[in-house]
């Protein structure tokens, strides 16, 4: 898969086949079903199907206090897209020209004109050009003029909703984790790195990583069975997310991981912890040997969730 930054020079290989627009944000299972389609469409016109997509967000561009907090990183969202089979991502400099245009414009100037696209396949909840003025309706009334197919993707429900961007950030926030990992079609991974932290575990054997993504959704407060992956090789972890009752801790939220099995120094390092269930909401204990016994049945309660 090849990365394309540069509209003014795309390879011919790379157009007239099918292209998607969009930020595909976690590229959950409703995006999974618009990329398989576009390859789908791409392979019967003996073509490459290709991704038009931002990063960041564009409201960290145009709006940044009404940016929405990251659930993948930008790598994550390539890989995803490199399984389903895309060919080809564009990733466009200078994004801030291209968010101002108008629907119309778009179509002419980006996906038939630069992308040479002949079939756009987006979900029902595609909007485009400036402002995200131009909605499903009016991309098929223009389409026709720019010599374009379009064809729209039917939404994916799971429990009864549709899956959404916006549902999986509410689903991560409440703590609800594997409803949120059922719309993603896998387990939400905070990415980050280790940190000093307040070095409260190690001294009741269980010492902690203190993980910072600034960016990145933290999901609800709580303790978690969690996997986390560390260069490449994963160990099932007790995933502590609050702000640490038991000291009676007023400090920002932060994401603290015991990773069992593992015996070594992270500071520094990038670490990604797969969220895949609650376990309980935070508690402050009477003292720390009651914190421990009951971080030795948290313990225990990981291991037999993650081995099932």
């Amino acid at each position: 898969m090849e990365l394309l930054r540069d509209l003014d020079h795309v390879d011919p290989k790379f157009k007239g086949g099918a292209l998607s627009v969009g930020v595909f944000d976690g590229v959950h299972l409703g995006h999974q079903r618009v990329l398989a389609r576009t390859v789908e469409r791409a392979r019967a016109l003996d073509a490459a199907p290709v991704i038009f997509t931002f990063h960041p967000h564009p409201l960290e561009i145009l709006h940044p206090a009404a940016a929405p907090p990251l659930i993948q990183t930008f790598g994550q969202k390539l890989e995803l897209m490199r399984r389903v089979g895309i060919r080809a991502v564009v990733w466009p400099e200078h994004v801030e020209r291209i968010l101002t245009m108008s629907p119309d414009l778009f179509l002419h100037r980006v996906v038939a004109g630069a992308l040479g696209a002949r079939v756009l396949v987006e979900g029902r909840d595609f909007r485009f050009g400036v402002k995200r003025g131009g909605h499903v309706e009016q991309l098929t009334q223009l389409a026709p003029h720019h010599g374009l197919e379009v064809e729209i993707v039917d939404d994916v429900v799971v429990d009864g909703e549709r899956v959404s961007s916006t549902r999986i950030r509410t689903l991560l926030s409440a703590g609800r984790v594997a409803e949120a990992a059922r719309c993603l079609g896998r387990p939400y991974a905070y990415v980050g790195t280790v940190v000093e932290g307040h070095h409260r575990g190690a001294p009741l054997g269980y010492p902690t990583a203190n993980i910072t993504a600034p960016r990145f959704l933290v999901p609800g407060e709580g303790v978690y069975a969690a996997w986390a992956e560390v260069h490449g090789t994963r160990y099932p972890a007790a995933v502590s997310v609050g702000r640490a009752p038991t000291f009676g801790a007023r400090e920002p939220m932060t994401v603290e991981a015991f990773l069992m099995d593992f015996d070594g120094e992270l500071y520094g390092e990038q670490i990604a912890v797969e969220f895949v269930e609650l376990l309980r909401a935070q508690q402050a204990f009477a003292d720390a040997e009651a914190l421990k016994a009951r971080m030795a049945d948290d313990c225990r309660r990981v291991r037999e969730i993650l081995t099932a």
